[in-house]
């Protein structure tokens, strides 16, 4: 996955997502619909594989963090989720 592969599924599937604490350091969960998995899923793959993605399936919708998911793509996290601008 590159930065603008995710850039383009955040932007393109109006997926909401938020800054938060993770015990400690800095993360973004990302939330999307289920329906929306499936495309977030191919490009996680290498990810999940080799490190084991986690998400937490809440209703129609689930939540991702992203920090080790970028880091392991060497996707600057900042670039695609600025904080000023935590998306709602």
């Amino acid at each position: 996955m590159t930065s603008i592969e995710l850039h383009k599924y955040i932007n393109d599937n109006s997926i909401e997502w938020h800054w938060t604490d993770n015990d400690g350091p800095e993360d973004v969960l990302i939330f999307p619909f289920v329906f929306q998995l499936e495309e977030f899923s191919k490009m996680v793959i290498d990810y999940a594989i080799d490190c084991r993605l986690e998400c937490t399936l809440a209703g129609k919708y689930c939540d991702v963090r992203m920090k080790d998911v970028c880091a392991y793509y060497g996707i600057d996290i900042n670039e695609i989720f600025p904080k000023q601008e935590d998306n709602q």
